[in-house]
Order: structure tokens, then C-alpha cells, then sequence
């Protein structure tokens, strides 16, 4: 079985009513936080931020800790036919920035979604458990 990692940030920000969280459309279908792979002699933290700006443009981030903060893992069966099993560790940060641009490579579409909205859209069940961790944290510090 093979073993795949990547690295994210789940990105929030203040609204004038509430705040959003920031979810993308990834080219396979499936709605999910900004993640992927890193690049050979990356830490963690510079992976999550380069990923971030490569898929949204999103370079003004206050990370909430410089340490993972939630962490998901599951398996899939990938377009081969081979199970992979995935593990992802999560920033968690805020951005002032409103502007998205995604990367038409690997993302299709974006949303700022309050935390309900975000529940319901997210793909897969083990990311909207992700998304509950993540969102007790970010609670915590509003």
C-alpha cells in the first residue's frame, strides 16, 4: 500500500458578520482546505505557505501557531486502482485578504463559507471532521 503526505492551511477570515472559512474545488472534484505536497528539504510551514500562495494568491497569513494544529488521515483508491493512504497536517491562520486567485491547474473554484456552509460542501467526512478541530481552535480565538 502506498503512502502519500501533504501539508495545508485552513485559512479564515473576519467578515463583517461573521467570519468565513476558505474552501477550494480541486480539479479531481472534491472540496477541500489549500494542501500538497513538499518539496525535497521543505519544513512543514514553508510547504503550507507555499502551497497556499501557489493555489490561492494568498500570501498575508497570520498562522495561529507555527505548529500543526489538526491533523487527518484516510485511504482512498486512486485512479490506478491502487489504495494510497493519505495523511495531511494542518496550519490554521487568518488572512485580511478577500482577493482569491486560484491556480487553474489544480483548483477549479473557490468559496468563503461560514462554519455551516463549510460543514455542508466539504467532500469527504474525515475533512469535515478536520474542519470541526480547525474551527474549535479558531473559536477559541475570536
Amino acid at each position: 500500500m502506498a503512502k502519500d503526505y501533504s501539508v495545508g492551511v485552513i485559512v479564515y477570515k473576519k467578515f463583517s458578520r461573521s467570519e468565513k472559512l476558505l474552501i477550494l474545488k480541486h480539479r479531481k472534484g472534491h472540496w477541500a482546505f489549500p494542501k500538497g505536497h513538499p518539496d525535497s528539504g521543505e519544513r512543514k510551514i514553508e510547504t503550507a505557505l507555499r502551497e497556499l500562495k501557489e493555489e490561492t494568491g494568498i500570501n498575508i497569513i497570520k498562522l495561529l501557531s507555527k505548529r500543526v494544529l489538526v491533523s487527518e488521515s484516510y485511504s482512498f483508491v486512486n485512479g490506478s486502482g491502487k489504495k494510497i493512504n493519505k495523511s495531511v497536517d494542518y496550519f490554521v491562520g487568518e488572512t485580511t485578504s478577500e482577493k482569491v486567485k486560484i491556480d487553474n491547474k489544480e483548483i477549479t473554484k473557490y468559496k468563503w463559507c461560514t462554519y455551516n456552509a463549510a460543514l455542508k460542501i466539504i467532500t469527504f467526512k474525515q475533512t469535515k471532521i478536520t474542519l470541526k478541530k480547525a474551527y474549535a481552535i479558531i473559536e477559541k480565538k475570536l
